[in-house]
């Protein structure tokens, strides 16, 4: 069972298949894990075993997923590194919090308050480009699942600085809390038939998946194969991202 430490204490991740361990490509560029090609099995029992297939999370039946090699950043994109991107005119700006600016707006805070396509835009910029969820939740799947920041009530909490906590066990920090991750699949029901080739959400479809879990999460959605929907054109207080890169 994976132990899963965090603030505000220490649970237990419930229900996650874990295929054999994929390698890790031991020579990744600074700030970056690349992950082998592979297979693996996304999706859990802990709908099933633990809440009764309940409609939140009977989206998560266990399939067979390969995907090709890639690359995912260690950290979420903090405040200043998407500054970077706005100064060059790649990226528009992120908006602040109104009541409460000063709590979001630390330089390695992760990005909030940004729209999935202002989340592209800066993998873009930086060669990359937004994970599927298949590609997120095969790097989120890991023996330790890291520290995480979480349960912390929405009028008090606020994300902590990327890499406070200690890494999972694939070397990514804040796979779960901290900030909701965008990605680049639409919300839909999953093809579960065979095994899926680099599998990719509805093409239209009015949300799109974030994964995670959040600060202000409690601590049931924070699992790896948890799947939630969101309006891409909105901006969050506990969504950021982080980017990934195809890798031959």
């Amino acid at each position: 069972m994976n132990t899963f430490t965090g603030t505000p204490g220490i649970f237990f991740a419930a229900g996650c298949i874990l295929a054999a361990a994929l390698p890790i490509f031991a020579e990744a560029p600074a700030g970056r894990v690349i992950l082998e090609a592979g297979e693996f099995v996304m999706g859990s029992t802990y709908c099933e075993d633990q809440q009764g297939m309940s409609d939140w999370c009977a989206d998560e039946t266990p399939h067979r997923v390969r995907l090709d090699r890639f690359a995912i950043a260690t950290h979420e994109v903090t405040n200043d590194d998407y500054q970077e991107c706005f100064a060059a005119g790649k990226c528009g700006p992120n908006m602040l919090h109104e009541d409460r600016p000063k709590e979001f707006n630390g330089p390695r805070q992760p990005v909030v308050f940004v729209t999935q396509q202002d989340a592209e835009d800066y993998c873009r910029f930086k060669g990359g480009r937004l994970p599927t969820e298949a590609e997120w939740e095969r790097a989120a799947q890991a023996d330790n699942l890291g520290g995480a920041h979480f349960g912390k009530p929405y009028n008090q909490g606020a994300p902590r600085n990327v890499g406070e906590f200690h890494a999972n066990s694939l070397g990514l920090h804040d796979m779960m809390g901290n900030v909701y991750e965008w990605t680049s699949d639409g919300y839909g029901p999953l093809a579960t038939d065979g095994v899926q080739e680099n599998p990719r959400g509805p093409a239209l479809s009015k949300e799109v998946v974030v994964r995670g879990g959040s600060w202000n999460s409690p601590n049931h959605y924070l699992r790896p194969s948890d799947r939630v929907g969101k309006s891409p054109e909105l901006r969050y207080s506990d969504v950021g991202f982080r980017c990934v890169w195809p890798q031959p």
